[in-house]
């Protein structure tokens, strides 16, 4: 590589960046506009909770709430999001019904309301599952620009890839935050604590 390709490709690499952190700043600064009702992020959704009861979008306003998309079969990400929900609640003393927190399955064939409670009920009494017939779920996730994506384990076992921050929302159901995976539990309490006001 010649010094005027290696001097092109340097400006066109802090170009993207450049772009891109933009770009990233304009959707943190867009974020307090958004509205699970609104055309940005989330729509108005009717499926089913864990006890088989209806649940909408309605769910997320009222109160502040944690939003988590994952799978009862991941390995990993999921069981692991939802300790350190159950223990940032536990550990800031938020009542129970004074913040929602939600796990919206993108497995919806697998994960049952069923399932999804036999799964939540014994790591935490605070993280209520959403399911419903597939393309309800997948049509909601999508509404919240959502990723995943199913990967062939063999025959007809799959696992998913998939979006893993949790979105933090105020009680009118706007998007204020997002606590990436593994983020430090300080940071993820403030987060929570400054929705709760």
């Amino acid at each position: 590589m010649t010094r005027t390709t290696t001097w092109i490709a340097a400006v066109l690499v802090g170009v993207l960046a450049l772009g891109g952190g933009f770009g990233l700043r304009w959707l943190m600064d867009a974020r307090d506009t958004v509205s699970v009702t609104g055309t940005e992020l989330g729509a108005p959704f009717a499926l089913i909770d864990q006890n088989g009861e209806t649940i909408t979008e309605a769910a997320f306003t009222g109160r502040p709430s944690l939003l988590f998309f994952g799978f009862t079969h991941c390995p990993e990400v999921c069981p692991t999001t939802v300790y350190d929900m159950d223990t940032w609640l536990r550990d800031l003393d938020v009542a129970p019904d004074a913040v929602g927190a939600y796990f919206v399955t993108v497995d919806p064939e697998r994960d049952t309301p069923e399932f999804l409670r036999e799964y939540l009920e014994p790591q935490s009494d605070r993280i209520l599952g959403i399911t419903g017939p597939p393309e309800d779920v997948w049509e909601m996730a999508r509404s919240w620009r959502v990723y995943w994506q199913k990967q062939s384990l063999g025959g007809d076992e799959y696992t998913l890839d998939h979006y893993a921050s949790i979105f933090v929302l105020n009680d009118e159901g706007r998007v204020v935050d997002l606590i990436a995976y593994q983020e430090d539990p300080e940071s993820a309490k403030a987060k929570i604590a400054a929705v709760l006001g």
